[in-house]
C-alpha cells in the first residue's frame, strides 16, 4: 500500500487579526504579469488553499474577501478581489473586483484559477491575463428551491456553491449544498449527485448518485479511478459516486472533512482528506493516517481549527 509522505504541512487555521500595511507592486503571477496588491502580513482569515502549477500557494481570505498568493519569500500579493465584500468587476481586473466570502479554488492547467465566491453565490474564475468572470450561478437562489435540473444554463444558475474540482476529462465538478454539478463544454449544467428534493441525512446508498442526497456537501474530489469522494457538512460522513454512477458509503468509521477545502487530490490521483484529528489519505474502502495531531492543537500552537489543504507537485501537504 502507497502511503503518501507528508514532507511538509501547511493547513489553515482562524486566527487573529494582525497589524497590516499594504503597498501596490507589479508582480508575475499564476494569473499573468500585472498590478497587484503587496500585503505585508500573514493572511487573516483563511478558508482554503489551492497550489499552482508554478508551485505557489493561493488562499482564499474571508476576512479580506480576496484570494491572496504566498510567494518563496513568505510575502503575500493579491490576486482577486479589493477587499470590500460585495459583487463587481466581471470583465475587468479581478484585483479591482468584489468578492463575498471567498472559498474553496481550484487551479486549471492553463493557470486558470477557479474560486467559488459564496457571498454571491456563484464560481468565479481569473483567467491567466488577470481577468475575472463568472462560470456559474448568478440566479437568486432566495426565489427558488437551489436545486437544478440536467441541461441548465451555468450563467445564472440559481445554486449556492460550496466546492470546486476537476475531474474525468478536465471537467469542472462543483458541489452546492444539495448537489454535485458537472460543468459541460456547452455552458450547461449535469447532475451527478444530489436528488431534486429537499431531503436531511444520508439517503439512496447503493442507488444511483442523481436519487442520492449529498445533504449539505462541502468537499468533492476524483481518485485516479474515477471515484468521486463528497465530503458531507450536514451528514458528518464521506459518501462515493462510483464510475458507474452509484452512491456509496466507504467508511465504517467516521470521517469528516472539515472546512470548505477539507478534502483534495494529489498529483499522483489520491485523495487526502483532513479532520480535527488528523490527515488521512482514502480510499473506497477505508482511511490510511498520514499525520495525526491532538484536538485542537497543532505543532504547539493552540485553539487549533483546521479549514483547508493542498496539496503541490511534488506530495507535500
Amino acid at each position: 500500500m502507497v502511503i503518501v509522505l507528508v514532507s511538509a504541512v501547511i493547513l489553515t487555521s482562524c486566527t487573529g487579526s494582525p497589524e497590516r500595511t499594504k503597498a501596490t507592486t507589479t508582480t508575475s503571477t499564476a494569473s499573468g504579469t500585472s498590478n497587484v496588491e503587496s500585503v505585508a502580513s500573514i493572511p487573516l482569515r483563511p478558508a482554503a488553499l489551492a497550489v499552482g502549477s508554478n508551485s505557489n500557494l493561493y488562499i482564499s481570505d474571508q476576512f479580506r474577501n480576496q484570494i491572496l498568493e504566498r510567494h518563496p519569500d513568505d510575502s503575500f500579493s493579491v490576486i482577486a478581489g479589493n477587499g470590500t465584500a460585495g459583487f463587481s468587476g466581471d470583465g475587468g481586473p479581478a484585483t479591482a473586483a468584489e468578492l463575498h466570502q471567498p472559498g474553496a479554488m481550484v487551479v486549471a492547467p492553463d493557470g486558470t484559477l477557479y474560486l467559488v465566491d459564496q457571498g454571491n453565490d456563484r464560481v468565479r474564475a481569473v483567467s491567466a491575463d488577470g481577468t475575472i468572470s463568472t462560470v456559474v450561478g448568478g440566479g437568486d437562489v432566495a426565489r427558488t428551491s437551489g436545486f437544478v435540473s440536467s441541461g441548465t444554463v451555468a450563467l445564472g444558475a440559481a445554486i449556492s456553491p460550496t466546492a470546486v474540482t476537476f475531474g474525468p476529462g478536465g471537467r469542472l465538478y462543483i458541489a452546492t449544498n444539495e448537489q454535485v454539478l458537472r460543468l459541460e463544454s456547452n455552458g450547461t449544467l449535469t447532475v451527478v449527485a444530489g436528488q431534486n428534493s429537499p431531503y436531511q441525512g444520508i439517503y439512496g446508498i447503493g442507488q444511483p448518485a442523481v436519487d442520492a442526497s449529498v445533504d449539505g456537501a462541502n468537499g468533492i474530489a476524483f481518485d485516479a479511478a474515477g471515484d468521486l469522494y463528497i465530503a458531507g457538512f450536514n451528514t458528518k460522513a464521506l459518501l462515493v459516486v462510483t464510475p458507474a454512477g452509484t452512491m456509496t458509503s466507504p467508511l465504517t468509521a467516521p470521517f469528516y472533512p472539515r472546512g470548505v477545502g477539507g478534502l483534495v487530490a494529489t498529483p499522483a490521483g489520491d485523495v487526502i482528506a483532513m479532520d480535527e484529528l488528523s490527515v488521512a489519505r482514502l480510499t473506497p474502502t477505508g482511511s490510511d493516517v498520514l499525520t495525526a495531531f491532538y484536538p485542537g492543537t497543532f505543532h504547539g500552537i493552540r485553539g487549533f481549527q483546521p479549514n483547508g489543504i493542498a496539496v503541490a507537485a511534488d506530495g507535500t501537504i
